[in-house]
C-alpha cells in the first residue's frame, strides 16, 4: 500500500509501470469535476470511477482485494476511513470469480486510517482494504477510484 499526499504522486507513478497517467488523469478532473460517472482512460489498462456519496460508520468491516488491477483512491472532497491489512491474515467469505476482479474478506487484525481530502492510497493484489467507513470529521466522500491494470 501506499498513502501520501496528492502533489507527491509523481514520486510514485513515475517508477510504477502503467501508473504514468494518473497524475495527468487527475489534474484533467481537478480543473473541471465531475460529481460521479465513470472516466474512459486506456480501454481494459485505466480507467477511473468517480463518486460521491455518503459514508457509513456501522457494521463490521467488509475487506476487499483484487488481483489483475491496483485501485488509486483519491479523495478531492470529504474523508473517509478505510480498514487495510495484508490479505494472508484475513478470511475470504466470498472468493474471485470467473470474470470479476473482487473477493470479499473479514479481517481481525486490520488497522484503520483516514483518507483525507488532498490525500491517495494505492492497493495491491496483496493489499485487503475496507473503504466507506465515517470518519470523526466528514459524513461524506467525494473520490476517484483509477483501477490500474497489473
Amino acid at each position: 500500500m501506499i498513502y501520501d499526499k496528492v502533489e507527491n504522486m509523481g514520486l510514485y507513478f513515475n517508477k510504477l509501470t502503467g501508473f504514468e497517467k494518473v497524475e495527468e488523469e487527475y489534474n484533467k478532473f481537478c480543473q473541471s469535476p465531475i460529481k460521479e460517472g465513470r472516466i474512459d482512460i486506456d480501454g481494459d489498462n485505466m480507467w477511473c470511477n468517480v463518486a460521491s456519496y455518503e459514508v457509513s460508520g456501522e457494521g463490521p468491516l467488509k475487506y476487499e482485494a483484487h488481483r489483475e488491477y491496483a485501485d488509486v483512491q483519491i479523495m478531492f472532497d470529504g474523508e473517509e476511513n478505510f480498514g487495510w491489512a495484508n490479505i494472508k491474515e484475513c478470511d475470504i467469505t466470498e472468493d474471485f470469480k470467473e470474470g470479476s476482479d473482487i473477493a470479499f474478506m473479514t479481517c481481525e487484525n486490520g488497522q484503520l486510517f483516514a483518507l483525507r481530502k488532498g490525500y491517495f492510497a494505492v492497493f495491491f493484489p496483496e493489499d485487503a482494504h475496507a473503504p466507506c467507513r465515517k470518519s470523526e470529521n466528514s459524513d461524506t466522500a467525494h473520490k476517484l477510484v483509477f483501477k490500474v491494470k497489473l
